[in-house]
């Protein structure tokens, strides 16, 4: 499924048109649209990074998750020097400082989307009158986007896709919803295209043995987040076409797989991380 979150509806519509989205009525408190063949779903989050953030847990939350074949997409508009749609390739949280990296492993270049239109974005908390580093993109959203999907979503499954509407104004009234509009519809083909092309690549990627990945998480007591970084190892071995089988099988042969306690399988955890990387 593709989890679409566009912050302002101008920013959406022409996806909604395109995608034939039909709206959730009872969706609440968020105004959100779906596929008929659940293919899809899109969410619109209002502006600001908490809203955001809000949204896509909602979103993420309602609709659940399967690591494996799904993706969110941040759609939206943004300011900047250079026109078109942009792949974002690093986050930069204005109040925080922090950072955050999206994982480029798919080429869209088939696209429209070669590597010169890849940038790095910074999440600010209002409109910006002027750009501050011309080499950057400014939005309102896309930190709090990350840090949201990150608890249900690795990083290779988040796409962050924004289209310059403006170079930095004094007066946010400036930019309208028209305005908006007409630099979504100019994109859409491209969102489309990049959509099609991740599902093929979804469609040829082997997947995880989600059943043999559950019962480790478990064996090991696993906290969440270290569930999330046993995935991110399965996912590794299966790229590299490693079998992960018999490293657990060691372990298991050891008395070591289930552990006893958290910190034991923590230990695990470290160990196999170490084995396969």
């Amino acid at each position: 499924m593709f989890f679409i979150v566009c912050a302002l509806t101008a920013e959406a519509r022409p996806l909604i048109s395109a995608l034939s989205l039909r709206r959730d009525d009872n969706a609440c408190p968020y105004e959100t649209y779906f596929a008929e063949d659940c293919s899809c779903v899109l969410c619109i989050s209002g502006m600001g990074p908490v809203a955001a953030s809000s949204a896509t847990t909602y979103l993420l939350t309602r609709f659940g998750t399967k690591n494996e074949t799904d993706f969110l997409i941040n759609f939206g508009s943004c300011a900047g020097k250079d026109p078109g749609l942009h792949l974002i390739h690093k986050i930069t949280d204005s109040t925080t400082g922090r950072d955050f990296y999206p994982d480029m492993l798919y080429d869209l270049s088939s696209c429209g989307l070669p590597s010169s239109s890849e940038k790095a974005l910074v999440t600010v908390s209002k409109v910006v009158a002027s750009l501050e580093d011309p080499n950057l993109l400014y939005e309102m959203e896309a930190s709090g986007i990350f840090q949201a999907a990150s608890r249900f979503l690795p990083p290779h499954r988040m796409l962050f896709l924004k289209y310059v509407s403006d170079q930095g104004v004094d007066d946010p009234k400036k930019i309208t919803s028209a305005m908006l509009q007409e630099g979504a519809e100019k994109q859409t083909s491209t969102v489309l295209s990049v959509m099609k092309k991740l599902e093929e690549a979804c469609k040829e990627e082997p997947s995880v043995d989600e059943d043999l990945f559950l019962s480790t998480a478990l064996s090991l007591r696993l906290s969440e987040t270290m569930r999330y970084e046993l995935h991110q190892l399965f996912e590794y071995a299966l790229t590299e076409n490693i079998d992960i089988r018999p490293i657990l099988d060691d372990f298991e042969n050891q008395g070591r797989l289930p552990a006893g306690t958290k910190k034991e399988g923590k230990a695990v955890l470290y160990e196999l991380r170490q084995k396969l990387i």
